[in-house]
């Protein structure tokens, strides 16, 4: 009787236990609206400071993080990589002073999202956006980011763009 009382009570602690958790995270896998919303929006804006050549508001977005990086290819078969966060600071802030004047706003269309969890504190985003160019070309680009949550903000550590550079060949 007594060993029966001990595994009930182990079993009903147990149980108690599992459903508390289930309660804290019911799927762990599961993205809040509020955090697709919150990751949508820091696309766009930091998307609108690249146009708008605002290196210090672009960079409010992103996460300085060992992993921090920025990759892209180029139209020439080429492609550009910086690792960290100074060093993708320094490369878009040197571009943007030899060429300052902001681009105009392209039509930018993104669909095709996919939101993928790993943490709480981390999440991996893909999509496509597409754009109209001043050469009258609709650019398609799929992108990837790679987000952290610091504190209560998502933030870029990792951007990937490869894009089809107005040939329509993907």
């Amino acid at each position: 009787m007594k060993t029966s009382l001990t595994v009930a009570v182990l079993a009903f602690g147990l149980i108690a236990c599992c459903l508390s958790a289930f309660r804290a995270h019911p799927n762990p896998d599961v993205i809040a609206e509020q955090d697709e919303q919150a990751i949508r929006y820091i696309i766009a804006a930091e998307t609108a400071a690249y146009f708008n050549k605002d290196s210090t508001t672009l960079f409010s977005f992103y996460a300085d993080d060992r992993i921090t990086q920025s990759a892209w290819n180029a139209p020439n078969g080429s492609y550009g990589s910086f690792k960290g966060l100074a060093s993708i600071h320094k490369n878009f802030t040197e571009a943007f002073r030899k060429n300052p004047k902001p681009q105009p706003q392209p039509n930018i269309q993104r669909s095709q999202w996919f939101f993928q969890k790993f943490s709480n504190e981390w999440m991996w985003v893909n999509f496509l956006q597409q754009t109209d160019g001043a050469d009258g070309k609709r650019y398609t680009n799929y992108e990837t980011r790679v987000l952290k949550k610091t504190g209560a903000e998502w933030k870029i550590a990792v951007m990937y763009s490869l894009g089809d550079h107005g040939l329509g060949t993907h």
